[in-house]
């Protein structure tokens, strides 16, 4: 279960930058990870390239993310496996409703409030 803290991947880290997105069976989502070791092996075993960096954000800063691809994904992908260690089984939230218990509780584990999906 992710915790403190929340990692992203982004392609460049400056101001207003979008997180990754991913396609996790036909749907859109941010790969959500809860340690940059988790998110560097899933960056090794694909072929996005070195451009990509594991970034740690804060609970604001995870909502702000979130809210910058809302349009395009509808899902947050959680602690996703490295790429070819056989069947992709990924737990999935919900990305509108992480985004809101983010806003209503921003100090909490929000992993910890129940199931996102």
């Amino acid at each position: 279960m992710p915790r403190q803290p929340y990692v992203l991947l982004f392609e460049e880290v400056v101001p207003g930058a979008t997180p990754l997105t991913i396609l996790v069976d036909d749907r859109g989502a941010v790969p959500l990870f809860d340690s940059v070791d988790k998110a560097e092996g899933f960056l090794a075993s694909t072929d996005f390239g070195a451009e990509f960096e594991a970034v740690e954000v804060s609970a604001a800063g995870l909502a702000r993310a979130l809210e910058s691809v809302e349009r395009e994904v509808s899902y947050v992908a959680i602690n996703p496996p490295p790429a070819g260690e056989g069947p992709m089984m990924v737990r999935m939230g919900g990305l509108k409703e992480l985004i809101d218990a983010l806003r209503q509780n921003p100090e909490d584990d929000l992993f910890g409030l129940g199931e996102l999906s």
